[in-house]
C-alpha cells in the first residue's frame, strides 16, 4: 500500500512540472507564379525553407487558414507578395518585397519574413489547436504557461540585395505596313526586324519593302519601289512602347510610258517617332501594332522633261517634308 502511494505521488509531481509545448500555428501553402516566374521553385522548396528555420513545419493541406505567395516580376526586380488569409477569407496580414537575385534568394527571404512573423507576432497567425486540459488538481500547481510576450522576439526581415539586371534578350519581327508620303500615292509591304531587349529597353533595326499603290504620275504610268532601313531605340512599358526612329533607303520609279528622264533610284532619309502597342500572347509571342511619323532630310524627286530645251526639268514629284507608316506584326523573344 505504502509502495502504491509513494509510485501515485511521483507521477502526480511529474506531471504538475512537465513543460507545455510551444504553440505551432496551422496553415496551408500556396504559391502563384506570375509573368517571368514560372521557372521558380514551388511550395516544397518554401516549405523546406521555413521548417529548417522554425524547427517544424507550420503547413498542413487540410488547414483552415491559408498563406499565398505571389511571384512575378514587377520592373526590374523579381516582387513577392505575401497574404495570411483566416477561413472567412480576410487578409489578417500582408508583406511584400524585392530582390533582383533571383527565384531561390526571394524565396529564402520569404521563409525568413514567414518565421520571424510566427516566432515573433503570433497574434497575427492563425491559433494552435487548444491542448486537452490536464487533471484540476495539477493543473492548480502546474507552473502556468509562457506568455506571449516571452517568446523570441522577431528576426528581422532581409533586404533585398542589389543585383544585376534582367539579362538581354533577342527579339524578332515579321510583319506588314503602309506607308504615306514615301512613294506617289499610298505604298503597301513587308517588314522584318530584328533587336534586342532589356526590361524596359530596346534597339531594333528594321528593313521594309513598299510597292505604291497608284501607277501612275499626272496620268503617265509609271511604278515605284521603296526599300528602306531603319534603327530603333525604344522605351517599353509592359503594354506600350514609344521609340525614336532613323530612316534610310532609296525609291525607284519603273517608266511604263513616254517619260524621257528618269532617275533609277532617289535616296530618302528622315528621322521620326513611333508609338505603339503590344499585346502578349505567351512568354515568347506577342503582337504588335503602331503608327509613325517621319520628317524627311532628304526627300525623293522625280522629274519629267517635256522639251528637250527647257532648263531645269518639270518637276513632276517629290516627297513631301513629312511622311507616316502604320504596321501590325507578331514578334517571338529568346
Amino acid at each position: 500500500m505504502d509502495l502504491l502511494w509513494i509510485t501515485l505521488c511521483l507521477l502526480w509531481i511529474a506531471e504538475a512540472h512537465a513543460a507545455p509545448a510551444p504553440p505551432q500555428a496551422v496553415m496551408r501553402l500556396e504559391i502563384m507564379r506570375g509573368p517571368g516566374a514560372k521557372g521558380c521553385p514551388d511550395e516544397t522548396f518554401l516549405r523546406t525553407e521555413v521548417t529548417r528555420r522554425l524547427g517544424y513545419d507550420p503547413f498542413r493541406d487540410d488547414a483552415p487558414w491559408a498563406l499565398t505567395v505571389g511571384l512575378a516580376w514587377d520592373g526590374a526586380e523579381l516582387a513577392a507578395s505575401l497574404a495570411l488569409r483566416d477561413p472567412k477569407g480576410e487578409t489578417q496580414w500582408a508583406d511584400g518585397f524585392g530582390t533582383r537575385n533571383g527565384c531561390e534568394q526571394l524565396l529564402s527571404g520569404v521563409a525568413l519574413a514567414i518565421a520571424a512573423q510566427l516566432l515573433g507576432a503570433p497574434e497575427r497567425a492563425p491559433p494552435p489547436p487548444a491542448p486537452a486540459p490536464p487533471p484540476t488538481q495539477a493543473r492548480r500547481d502546474a507552473p502556468a504557461p509562457p506568455r506571449r510576450a516571452e517568446l523570441p522576439p522577431a528576426r528581422p526581415r532581409p533586404e533585398a540585395a542589389p543585383a544585376p539586371a534582367k539579362p538581354l534578350r533577342l527579339e524578332a519581327g515579321l510583319g506588314v505596313t503602309l506607308g504615306l508620303g514615301i512613294t506617289p500615292g499610298a505604298a503597301a509591304g513587308m517588314m522584318l526586324s530584328l533587336g534586342v531587349r532589356r526590361s524596359d529597353w530596346s534597339i531594333a533595326v528594321e528593313g521594309r519593302g513598299l510597292v505604291a499603290l497608284a501607277q501612275e504620275v499626272e496620268a503617265v504610268p509609271l511604278g515605284t519601289r521603296a526599300f528602306t532601313a531603319a534603327a530603333l531605340a525604344c522605351h517599353r512599358g509592359h503594354y506600350l512602347f514609344a521609340c525614336g526612329v532613323v530612316t534610310g533607303g532609296v525609291v525607284r520609279f519603273v517608266p511604263q510610258g513616254p517619260w524621257d528622264v528618269v532617275p533609277p533610284a532617289q535616296p530618302l532619309l528622315g528621322a521620326g517617332t513611333r508609338l505603339g502597342s503590344r499585346w502578349p500572347f505567351s512568354d515568347r509571342w506577342s503582337a504588335y501594332g503602331y503608327a509613325e511619323a517621319v520628317w524627311f532630310v532628304a526627300d525623293a524627286v522625280l522629274r519629267r522633261r517635256h522639251d528637250p530645251s527647257e532648263t531645269p526639268a518639270a518637276l513632276t514629284w517629290s516627297s513631301p517634308p513629312a511622311g507616316a507608316a502604320f504596321g501590325f506584326g507578331v514578334t517571338a523573344t529568346y
